[in-house]
């Protein structure tokens, strides 16, 4: 009988639980967060949130390896902020540095 109502009991958890998740989404970065810079001259654009998941996809695959975390496995010092980007020599703090 305990057996029998722990069965129901799981499979409801299950389905109310999946209908809660299925309704959430991701976390929308506002338009600030998403403002770049697109070159030395300082000029900047706004990214669509399809082209920030892309880039963070192409991140992942290509740079994801040696910069886990915001880090360099090179020098776990210099991390991956703009600041530690603009004191790179050449500077990476743009679009096109990159």
């Amino acid at each position: 009988m305990i057996k029998k109502y722990s069965q129901l009991f799981s499979l409801v958890f299950f389905f109310v639980f999946s209908a809660f998740v299925t309704t959430a989404s991701a976390i929308d970065l506002d338009e600030a967060t998403r403002t770049v810079v697109v070159d030395g001259s300082g000029k900047t654009i706004v990214l669509t949130p399809e082209q920030v998941k892309r880039g963070k996809r192409l991140f992942n695959a290509t740079c994801g390896a040696c910069h886990v975390g915001g880090i360099s496995k090179q020098n776990p010092n210099v991390g991956l902020d703009p600041e530690a980007l603009s004191l790179a020599v050449p500077r990476r703090d743009n679009i096109a540095a990159l």
